[in-house]
């Protein structure tokens, strides 16, 4: 919705800049046009008569007492007239004509107009009057009765042999600049149907130069506003648009990467959140999980003792209970040391203490130790010893911790009658060792929970089994402690525990 929005006001402001940029182009056209048709005439006359009477003024100041000779007179008034476009003559205050351009050639049309502007001026008393003794200069638009058309005329007084002794008349034509402006208002009206389509082109290639990267810079900061700052604004422009466009960009990629980091904070902090549910979670199991463990034993040496101290048993009877209460006490030690071992290992205070050692010796050391155990079970404890001798560099008390965790587990779980299988080989830069209890299968989605602190697969805990349920854990944190990789997972006819250790040389000789 906000995308069609913004497309019908992009649209919008186009059309609008098109119209308003047309609308001014036609409006200065029509404007020229209505000033040529209306008022252009009358402003040349202005014109014509301002221009008039201050050349006409200047020859009289020029030339007044200074008109002494004919071909001095002539040329002058030839002068003048080239200048202005216009007839000149002298007249007496009576209207005789004195001087002309041309001589005293007084049948021309020029002449005559003058003669007749002249004569009029001599009937009007009040105008001579005002020429003569305000030493003036006057203009007069008339239409010379012969020819029927409009003339300007000027009359300034001038001194020939004494102050204003006659007049100087000087008289132009307008019907020129009629014709012309006829002329003139006919082309324009060409012109003006040629400038619509001009002002139409002009005006869209305006409004789209100033539209079109204001929609870019629109659908950009639609985007911010959805928290999209992939895209950036394309306008290369040298004014206050590529600046705005510059700027954009530079707060969308600020944004981005306020954006980004408050993502990467929140989900550090969300990791944290997880991470502290999930130790609070672990630490009430594992405050169930002790207390349930512990309770057991402490509930049967209570018991056992309590009979021994009320009696109730004689004989060797006696004896049993004592050997109940040793054994649970033994099995509070074992379980006690395993979560102190654990909890030096997951809080980092206990080191590695590596060694070159032959890994081989260390794995009969174990089968050794677990002879009688898995006699008992009747099961088959089976040592494949691929190589002569397996040198790795390791602590060795904790890797025995995991073999016998490992051997135990094994022995523990395998069924009667069937065999648990230890190998060693060589796998490229590395010896992978393994341990096999055949006659068993873990269901997969507890394979990953084994490794948990308590987690066993016999829900109802059974104490037959004599299992604290410790033993993978302290596995898992010894191996990562080594950064040793390893894996937990069902075989064909059994379960598979394999792990690897790098190769080094021997020292030994």
């Amino acid at each position: 919705m906000r995308i069609k929005l913004s497309n019908k006001l992009s649209n919008k402001l186009s059309t609008r800049l098109f119209a308003i940029t047309l609308a001014l182009l036609l409006i200065l056209m029509a404007t020229t046009l209505i000033f040529q048709v209306f008022f252009f005439q009358k402003f040349y006359e202005i014109k014509k008569q301002h221009m008039l009477t201050n050349e006409l003024t200047k020859f009289r100041d020029l030339n007044s007492y200074q008109l002494n000779d004919n071909s001095v007179v002539s040329k002058a008034m030839k002068s003048f007239e080239e200048s202005t476009n216009s007839k000149i003559a002298i007249f007496s205050l009576n209207g005789d004509l004195k001087y002309l351009s041309d001589g005293q050639n007084s049948t021309s049309e020029d002449t005559k107009t003058l003669t007749a502007f002249c004569t009029e001026l001599i009937n009007n008393k009040d105008l001579l009057y005002k020429v003569t003794s305000k030493d003036t200069t006057e203009t007069q638009i008339f239409y010379n009765k012969s020819s029927g058309f409009k003339k300007i005329g000027v009359v300034t007084p001038m001194s020939l042999t004494s102050k204003n002794d006659s007049v100087v008349i000087s008289v132009a034509s307008i019907q020129p600049i009629e014709e012309a402006s006829a002329v003139t208002n006919e082309f324009y009206v060409y012109i003006f149907i040629g400038f619509i389509f001009i002002s139409i082109l002009l005006s869209f290639i305006y409004s789209n130069l100033i539209s079109k990267p204001l929609i870019k810079i629109n659908n950009v900061a639609l985007k911010m506003s959805k928290m999209e700052f992939t895209e950036n604004c394309t306008v290369e422009r040298q004014d206050e648009i590529g600046n705005l466009a510059t700027t954009l960009n530079f707060l969308s990629s600020n944004l981005n990467a306020a954006l980004q980091d408050l993502k990467t904070k929140n989900k550090k902090l969300e990791e944290d959140i997880e991470k502290e549910r999930n130790l609070e979670t672990m630490r009430k199991d594992f405050v169930d999980s002790v207390s349930h463990e512990l309770k057991t034993p402490i509930g049967i040496i209570e018991g056992y003792a309590e009979g021994l101290k009320d009696g109730i048993v004689t004989g060797d009877n006696v004896l049993t209970y004592l050997e109940t209460i040793i054994d649970e006490s033994k099995k509070m030690g074992v379980l006690v040391s395993n979560m102190l071992e654990l909890s030096k290992l997951e809080s980092g205070v206990l080191k590695p203490k590596l060694e070159i050692f032959n890994i081989n010796r260390l794995i009969n050391k174990v089968i050794h130790k677990h002879c009688l155990d898995a006699k008992e079970k009747q099961l088959a404890l089976t040592f494949n010893q691929n190589t002569d001798y397996s040198y790795v560099l390791a602590d060795i008390f904790q890797m025995e911790q995991v073999l016998t965790n490992l051997m135990t587990n094994a022995i523990k779980y395998t069924p009667l009658g069937n065999d648990v299988i230890l190998s060693i080989n060589e796998d490229g830069a590395r010896y992978r060792i393994s341990i096999i209890n055949t006659g068993s299968k873990i269901d997969d989605k507890n394979i990953d929970k084994l490794f948990d602190k308590f987690y066993r697969v016999d829900k109802a805990r059974q104490r037959d089994t004599n299992s604290t349920g410790l033993g993978l854990s302290i596995v898992k944190n010894i191996l990562d402690l080594h950064e040793f990789e390893y894996s937990l997972a069902n075989i064909e006819n059994g379960v598979c525990f394999t792990y690897y250790l790098p190769k080094e040389e021997s020292h030994e000789d």
